[in-house]
């Protein structure tokens, strides 16, 4: 009987270790699936952490590139109605000075924008050129246009982007009878593409009262930009830029790709 107890329990002991053996596979390959999911969602949480730190910092970066190129902005606007001033009458002077109050207070409402509208741009690049109009005694001429599809009113861009191209037009080659024209299109369903041709020959003689002869200031328009592109790609995602050529027989044509919206 003593025997018959003790066989019965081995075959069950045997049967057990048996059992556990052939589900240690089973509670390994579970553990390891446990292990993978937790490592995995472990890891999501690290990148979505590391995600919004760079998200913070390029949009930190961005507004401290905004910070830069404003005062770069103001300054030239300036400068073109110092040289109004010293060649016309203070009461045509204190009118333009209107139009230049008009861009300051867009630039700044601009600043803490993400997007603008592409009529509110355009509009404060027309009042620019038309200082540097008057600051250069009608020395280039300007035209803008936009593709019958495009609503200005309807698209949105971020602010301040087509500015310094324009501004790099006038002082680097808007020359005596120079054209500048900007033609906007839609390139896609998330980009436009701004084309300013400016027919300058590159030169452009400083006057005497020219602010700059005056007040050191260097020169940052176009690295900014190129800075402030790279961190609107990182930022959103975009793969936005610009591109300067030669053209034949003089002057400059430069290609902007920036982002759009509809209707925000």
């Amino acid at each position: 009987m003593v025997i018959f107890v003790y066989s019965l329990c081995q075959i069950q002991s045997d049967f057990l270790l048996a059992v556990i053996i052939g589900l240690l596979p089973v509670i390994l390959a579970f553990a390891f699936i446990v292990f993978v999911v937790y490592r995995s969602r472990r890891e999501a949480e690290f990148r979505k952490r590391e995600a919004e730190l760079r998200l913070k910092q390029s949009e930190g970066e961005l507004k401290a590139l905004r910070a830069q190129i404003n005062p770069h902005f103001i300054f030239n606007c300036l400068n073109s109605i110092h040289h109004y001033i010293q060649q016309q009458d203070a009461k045509e002077a204190g009118m333009y000075l209107i139009k230049f109050s008009q861009m300051i207070r867009y630039v700044l409402e601009s600043s803490a924008k993400n997007w603008v509208s592409l009529e509110d741009e355009l509009e404060t690049n027309r009042n620019y050129l038309q200082l540097e109009q008057l600051r250069s005694n009608q020395s280039f001429s300007f035209g803008f246009s936009c593709a019958v599809d495009i609503d200005p009113a309807d698209i949105f861009i971020p602010p301040m982007l087509l500015q310094p191209f324009l501004e790099n037009a006038v002082w680097h080659g808007a020359k005596s009878n120079a054209t500048i024209e900007l033609k906007v299109s839609v390139e896609n369903d998330t980009y436009l593409r701004c084309l300013i041709i400016n027919s300058g020959d590159g030169t452009r003689e400083k006057l005497p009262q020219d602010l700059s002869n005056f007040i050191k200031k260097s020169s940052m328009g176009l690295t900014l930009m190129e800075e402030r592109f790279q961190s609107l790609n990182e930022l959103r995602g975009f793969q936005s830029g610009f591109e300067i050529s030669d053209l034949n027989g003089g002057g400059k044509e430069v290609r902007i790709y920036m982002p759009y919206e509809k209707e925000l």
